[in-house]
């Protein structure tokens, strides 16, 4: 009897420390189920907020006009959902070979809401002692745009910066304006820091 007694209190050891095991090893699959629901969470979250934020495209191909003074013309649409406010500009061109310094630098902002859908106008216009609009041939001309603006609802603000290349004139035919190229960017980047442009400072 003794001996059924003392195998009958090492079952119920063993029984007891399967089931503490198991116990915790259910404890750990709630908590690892937790932590992956509330990463999810958190992870939904903020994709909805990426694809609510306001967000500016271009509308339409930069209209180039070559009148009394060179002029370009950038009309952007605000494709997010949420509204953007203190909306500011930074616009930089200059020539392609990357010499002198930029024949244009200027900011601008705008006062007023720019809601889902809205458009907003960007005017640059380049004086005529810079390039002169009724020569038959213009070399082409870098252009970059730093936008900052502001969400309002989510009370964050955000950046954007536009690469462009506008191929200027030849033999009097107005050139099309394209996307920068990945090695193009780079060599604009080390032109601003040679001439001490930072696109992230307005004045």
């Amino acid at each position: 009897m003794e001996v059924e007694l003392g195998l009958g209190k090492t079952s119920n050891t063993c029984l007891m420390r399967w089931s503490s095991i198991i116990a915790t090893l259910g404890t750990s699959v709630l908590a690892l189920t937790a932590l992956v629901t509330v990463y999810l969470t958190v992870t939904t979250w903020r994709a909805q907020q990426n694809a609510s934020r306001p967000y500016f495209v271009l509308k339409e191909s930069p209209k180039v006009d070559l009148g009394n003074e060179l002029s370009l013309e950038l009309k952007f649409n605000n494709v997010g959902i949420h509204p953007a406010v203190n909306l500011s500009s930074e616009t930089i061109i200059f020539d392609e070979h990357l010499s002198g310094k930029p024949i244009h630098h200027d900011e601008s902002a705008i006062v007023n809401e720019i809601s889902k859908d809205a458009s907003s106008s960007l005017v640059m216009i380049i004086p005529s002692d810079e390039i002169y609009p009724k020569q038959l041939n213009i070399n082409a001309q870098y252009v970059v745009v730093d936008l900052q603006y502001a969400d309002p609802i989510l009370n964050k603000s955000y950046n954007q910066e536009i690469y462009m290349k506008w191929n200027g004139v030849q033999e009097g035919n107005l050139q099309p304006t394209v996307h920068v190229r990945v090695e193009e960017k780079g060599k604009i980047l080390a032109y601003f820091q040679k001439h001490g442009i930072d696109l992230k400072i307005r004045s």
